[in-house]
């Protein structure tokens, strides 16, 4: 999926925004059965269901190369600290 990306550095660090909407939690449960570590940023906003929002946050959590947050994209200093936190090497921005 990435390969030319991934030769940098083993396994490649991905940082996705909106992680509980249904295409950024398709994209990372793929991320990780690619063997990738991923870390997920979301609002858990009441867009639609927060309930299901939040299960399929936990779906992710029971593989070890996950870990999320929760909080608004707006709050600038919460996504800079989890981004300097987690060193990125790829970006997904895909939050609705």
């Amino acid at each position: 999926m990435f390969s030319r990306v991934r030769e940098a550095r083993l396994p490649l660090r991905i940082f996705v925004t909106g992680t509980a909407g249904f295409i950024s939690f398709h994209l990372v449960k793929r991320l990780l059965d690619e063997g990738f570590v991923v870390f997920g940023y979301d609002g858990m906003t009441d867009y639609y269901d927060v309930a299901l929002k939040r299960r399929r946050h936990q779906m992710l959590l029971q593989k070890p190369d996950f870990q999320a947050i929760e909080a608004m994209l707006e709050d600038q200093q919460a996504i800079d600290k989890a981004v300097d936190a987690f060193d990125p090497d790829v970006i997904v921005h895909l939050p609705a």
